[in-house]
C-alpha cells in the first residue's frame, strides 16, 4: 500500500483535538474516521494482516492531543510495540515522533 500524504490529503496541521478544541476543523476525529476505521476493533489487533504508512513530510505539527485523539486512541485494542507493526509514519520529525510516541506511552485519555 502506497503511503498517504497526511500534510496533503487531510492538513498540514495536525492539533485540534475535536471540534471543541481550536476552530474545530481538521480534527482528530475526524483523522481518524476517515484513515483508521477499519482498525478501529480487537480483531485487527490480534491477527495483525493489514498496515497504513503515513508520511508527514507536508506536516508542519502535530499537537498532543491530536496524537493522543489519532493514535493513542488505539492502544485500549494494542500496545506500543504493536500499535508501531500497523501504523507506520515516514518522513517524520524527531518532535512529532517524539509526541506520538509519548501519547502512545501514557495512553488514551478523552479529556
Amino acid at each position: 500500500m502506497e503511503a498517504i500524504d497526511v500534510g496533503n490529503t487531510f492538513y498540514h496541521r495536525l492539533v485540534n483535538r475535536d471540534r471543541q478544541q481550536g476552530d474545530g476543523k481538521h480534527t482528530a476525529v475526524e483523522f481518524r474516521e476517515k484513515f483508521l476505521t477499519k482498525f478501529d476493533n480487537i480483531e485487527s489487533w490480534k491477527n495483525i494482516s493489514a498496515t497504513i504508512t503515513f508520511d508527514f513530510k507536508n506536516v508542519q505539527k502535530i499537537g498532543p492531543s491530536f496524537a493522543n485523539e489519532a493514535f493513542a486512541y488505539f492502544m485500549k485494542y494494542a500496545n506500543p510495540s504493536n500499535f508501531e507493526k500497523v501504523i507506520k509514519f515516514i518522513n517524520i520529525s524527531k518532535v512529532a515522533e517524539m509526541i506520538i510516541k509519548e501519547e502512545l506511552q501514557t495512553g488514551y485519555s478523552k479529556k
